[in-house]
């Protein structure tokens, strides 16, 4: 009989030799300050506008943004590229001041 299928082998596949536990786990943490979420609400519109930076799976920077109604389940999302960190803190700074222009509120 296979240890492979055996219900009492807690992990069927072998370990990985020369990974780290936890190496993905702690790159997310780092990372975690720079892709907390922003959050814009306009009361009189009754819209709200969200962008955080992230990183892709192929690890390139990406400025996400969603926008809806707040009465509604409804909403779109959007994905830009990124040539850089820095570029992305630009891109959310601009965002910022245009959600502000507009009459939202940082939340």
């Amino acid at each position: 009989m296979s240890t492979l299928h055996h219900p009492s082998n807690t992990s069927p596949l072998p370990q990985r030799q020369g990974l780290l536990p936890g190496t993905v786990s702690a790159v997310a943490t780092t990372l975690s300050h720079e892709t907390t979420p922003h959050y814009w609400v306009n009361a009189q519109t009754g819209r709200y506008y969200a962008a955080r930076l992230l990183m892709n799976l192929f690890g390139q920077w990406e400025l996400e943004q969603a926008w809806g109604s707040l009465s509604s389940r409804r909403g779109r999302r959007c994905y830009v590229p990124l040539g850089s960190l820095a570029q992305g803190q630009a891109q959310l700074q601009i965002v910022a001041r245009r959600r502000q222009q507009r009459g939202y509120v940082h939340k």
